[in-house]
């Protein structure tokens, strides 16, 4: 006698109980999958804005220079080149009211006006912080930061550096460095930082 229909498929019948606990576990591993998912996602958030403040603080100085120097008006034209302005003919033309890429030079500059000015209170707030904590290694993640990023080009120091004059092991001065950078990124970024923060890797 045949074992079935050929090319028939099999029916396999459940019990109401197996049926529930097979959805059961369909819904578990689809949850678990999705907060996998959403964790991932996060901590790759958290590692953008991690990479953002560490750019934020390579570029510092310079960041600082073009904020303070940047040219957006026609005085300070003039006090780089007295021959650089014609104001008959801008006026005529209405060159400053309507050139777009003038425009968006000083949307621009002022745009890293104010996120500079966001970035030195928080650095200032920092700084007390660190100076002001009872700890000696907070004092001294301050001055890793200081050293490594806020001194001009010429003054600026290595983490080699920084752990000859503190005489400590460089993964200190590492150590201070990156847990420094994950204390500034919260406050650069505020709440959404600190929510991605304690999921971090």
């Amino acid at each position: 006698m045949g074992k079935g229909t050929p090319g028939k498929p099999k029916t396999v019948r459940l019990s109401q109980d197996e049926l529930r606990e097979l959805c059961q576990k369909a819904v578990e591993d689809g949850v678990s999958k999705y907060i996998t998912l959403q964790n991932q996602k996060k901590k790759q958030e958290w590692r953008g804005l991690l990479f953002r403040t560490k750019k934020l603080l390579e570029n510092y100085t310079k960041l600082k220079d073009y904020a303070e120097q940047a040219v957006v008006t026609l005085e300070q034209a003039e006090e780089v080149d007295e021959t650089l302005v014609n104001m008959d003919v801008l006026t005529k033309f209405k060159l400053f009211e309507d050139d777009k890429t003038l425009h968006r030079q000083l949307r621009g500059v002022n745009a890293v006006k104010f996120i500079m000015a966001h970035v030195d209170r928080m650095l200032e707030v920092y700084k007390n912080n660190c100076l002001n904590s009872s700890q000696e290694v907070m004092h001294r993640r301050w001055f890793v930061i200081e050293y490594m990023y806020l001194e001009r080009e010429d003054a600026k120091k290595t983490t080699k550096e920084i752990a000859e004059i503190y005489q400590t092991d460089l993964s200190n001065i590492q150590k201070d460095a990156k847990e420094a950078r994950n204390d500034l990124t919260t406050l650069f970024f505020g709440l959404d930082a600190m929510v991605l923060y304690e999921i971090r890797d």
